[in-house]
Formats: C-alpha cells, sequence, structure tokens
C-alpha cells in the first residue's frame, strides 16, 4: 500500500507543477496580448501617418512645373 500512497505523492507534485506553469503561461499570454493589441495600435498610426505623408508628397508632385 505504501507505493501507491508514494505513486499519489508524485502524482500530486506533477499537478502542483502543471498548474503552476499554466497559470505562468496564462500570465505570460495576457501580457503578450496587451503588447500586441498596443504594437497594432502603433501601427496603425504609423499606416495613417505614411499615407498623408504619400497624399502631401502626391500633391506637391502634381504642382511642380512640367518640363
Amino acid at each position: 500500500m505504501w507505493p501507491m500512497l508514494n505513486d499519489l505523492q508524485v502524482l500530486a507534485e506533477k499537478t502542483n507543477t502543471l498548474a503552476g506553469i499554466v497559470n505562468q503561461l496564462r500570465k505570460e499570454n495576457a501580457s503578450l496580448r496587451q503588447e500586441l493589441a498596443s504594437l497594432s495600435a502603433a501601427q496603425r498610426e504609423l499606416n495613417t501617418r505614411v499615407q498623408s505623408a504619400t497624399q502631401r508628397i502626391e500633391t506637391l508632385l502634381e504642382q511642380l512645373p512640367q518640363d
């Protein structure tokens, strides 16, 4: 009967370790999701700025005298 108790203790330790890893991965996942949202917003802002600059350049090019 003692070997069974030892097996249960080993299983309990592994289960606790696994639960800790799951919690750590959940926190990391949440952090990565927040970082992704922030970087996506920054990318959208930069894309908007590039489009605006492109439009301004095109407008300036249209105003150049034709040779």
